[in-house]
């Protein structure tokens, strides 16, 4: 059984709105996961082999979020302009950081300086390390509520959007994309890199795990309605089931059967189960208001018209499938593990 909301047009958006949230989780994320790891070794192949790892494709990966954006715009437009004037200097925050980051990546071997480099590295690691957290603080401030009044306006400032719950979400987050990043760098690299990653992938899934146990505990205590759609429709139980399992299938994989090259499997389920288990949480609503719960913004009263979103299914139907196939073509033009001296660089 699911919910009755969930076969509308508007119901059908919000399926769309995770599936553009899963997929660039699935990408970027494993960019954010492996540029958080540059600082961890001071070896500059090693640092050189991380970042021509995700060379080729990080760019594109980011496509998802701008589509995203786009999206969000565009069928759920109340959501956007709230969200946006809410969190105003968080993602001006995430939005310079990224910038940094592809800035960083083109410009750190542009000079031969190690000061130059070593200025450039603290930028890279920023531009990965600050999204990759303010991202789950975001979603968790979604989830839990922040002062928004009946027009959508945001009764707050940056700091109220640091409260406890929402930040062990983002820590949550962090080590979600250091997982991810750490069984991409155990696909794609060789030697020392590979070696290191093995360890950073077991730190990471042990952090995930503590930080996931201890965050559901508090989100028991403080906000336990976020728990009452799975109680409702027991189907939904399906993504968190998901997560549950890639968490197994990423620990198996890593440290009993040491097939390194199918740990990236384990840490895409965990992905996106996490992702569809915050989304099945929250169903319908968008953003909660800790003002006054008549004024949250759920999937209906911030859509956009019929029409508009009628439109935006057929062209999402036609270009969709085109954006897929031809993502997985570059994937499979750059398969294979990183040589030395062979990168992008």
């Amino acid at each position: 059984m699911l919910p009755s909301e969930l076969f509308t047009l508007e119901g059908l958006w919000f399926l769309l709105a995770g599936v553009f949230l899963v997929g660039y989780a699935l990408t970027d994320g494993f960019d954010l996961g492996t540029g958080i790891f540059h600082l961890f070794t001071k070896d500059e192949k090693e640092r050189m082999a991380m970042m021509d790892s995700i060379a080729p494709v990080w760019d594109g990966n980011e496509v998802w979020l701008i589509a995203g954006g786009g999206m969000l715009f565009a069928a759920f437009p109340v959501v956007y302009a709230a969200s946006f004037s809410g969190f105003y200097l968080a993602i001006m925050i995430v939005l310079w950081a990224l910038i940094g980051r592809a800035v960083a990546f083109e410009y750190r071997n542009k000079k031969e300086s190690a000061t130059w480099r070593k200025t450039w590295d603290v930028i890279y690691w920023l531009g990965n390390f600050v999204p990759a957290l303010l991202f789950g603080v975001a979603v968790g401030n979604a989830v839990l509520g922040v002062p928004i009044d009946v027009q959508g306006r945001y009764h707050g400032s940056f700091f109220t959007l640091l409260n406890i719950p929402s930040l062990m979400i983002g820590v949550v987050g962090l080590f979600m994309f250091m997982m991810h990043g750490a069984a991409w760098l155990l696909l794609k690299t060789e030697g020392s890199v590979f070696e290191k990653a093995k360890k950073w992938a077991f730190v990471s899934w042990l952090g995930f795990v503590i930080m996931l146990i201890v965050t559901d505990f508090v989100l028991l205590l403080v906000k336990p309605e976020l728990y009452n759609n799975y109680f409702k429709y027991p189907l939904l139980l399906i993504a968190p089931l998901l997560m549950v399992i890639g968490l197994f299938y990423f620990f198996k994989k890593l440290m009993i059967d040491r097939e390194y090259e199918k740990v990236i499997w384990g840490s895409s389920l965990t992905v996106a189960g996490t992702v569809l288990t915050i989304a099945c949480a929250s169903f319908p609503v968008f953003i909660r208001s800790t003002i006054d719960p008549k004024y949250n913004l759920d999937i209906f009263n911030s859509a956009s018209s019929h029409l508009t979103l009628t439109v935006m299914l057929v062209v999402t139907v036609v270009f969709l499938p085109i954006v897929l196939f031809y993502t997985a073509y570059v994937y499979r033009v750059f398969k294979g593990k990183v040589k030395e001296g062979e990168g992008y660089h």
